[in-house]
């Protein structure tokens, strides 16, 4: 957990990578302590989370988080330590990810990802996203040198990127819930499907982010 809090504050690693400026953003603030926490909030709609719809569960059954995200998103990659700490501590929770792919630079890592997982290899996502990390600007050579380290079926892999069917619906899966939910950033991060978890600055630490999720896990459909 202390790795996780050590990253950055919450508040500012969510819906961080926007689409498709991301010159603007915010600094990430400073680490987040141990031992700070802050007083229990009384959740609200539309300032801590909002409604959203018609989010495809992938065969996940509540609770279930649904996590957007970028490959190359560096709030993405930072967020990592702190979902997989999130997922520790609320072990009922199955976690859906899909890769953003509305903007035009996302897109080919989407189908990086979306091929991996056709190839029930999505356990490749976190050094992908390590890889990403070191690489800063990934490069054709780069990601088949990982696939031959990882044991990857390049023709397989290959084959499948530029000609699966169900590839090319998962991305446009994706894109269309991002668009149609205005979602408009990464990491960004859905509770069973229905509540989509705002930045806000009363959410800085993992017990009240572990709170939110908490009540939105609690919540009627």
């Amino acid at each position: 957990m202390t790795k996780a809090l050590a990253v950055a504050s919450i508040s500012c690693l969510l819906v961080a990578c926007a689409e498709p400026d991301t010159s603007g953003l915010p600094a990430d603030s400073a680490a987040v302590s141990q031992q700070q926490t802050s007083p229990m909030l009384q959740f609200e709609v539309d300032k801590h989370y909002r409604l959203v719809n018609n989010i495809d569960p992938e065969q996940a059954n509540p609770p279930y988080l649904v996590e957007y995200f970028w490959f190359g998103c560096q709030h993405c990659q930072r967020f990592e330590p702190v979902l997989e700490t999130i997922l520790l501590r609320r072990p009922e929770l199955t976690l859906v990810r899909k890769h953003a792919a509305v903007a035009r630079h996302w897109q080919t890592d989407a189908r990086i990802f979306y091929t991996l997982q056709q190839m029930d290899l999505e356990y490749l996502t976190k050094p992908l996203l390590e890889l990403y990390s070191e690489k800063q600007q990934m490069t054709p050579l780069d990601l088949q040198q990982f696939l031959s380290a990882h044991q990857v079926d390049q023709t397989t892999f290959f084959n499948l990127a530029q000609n699966s069917e169900q590839v090319m619906a998962k991305m446009q899966r994706s894109a269309s819930e991002m668009q149609s939910n205005e979602i408009g950033g990464v990491p960004a991060l859905v509770v069973n499907g229905r509540y989509l978890i705002l930045p806000h600055a009363d959410i800085n630490d993992l017990e009240t982010y572990l709170a939110l999720i908490d009540h939105l896990m609690a919540k009627q459909q």
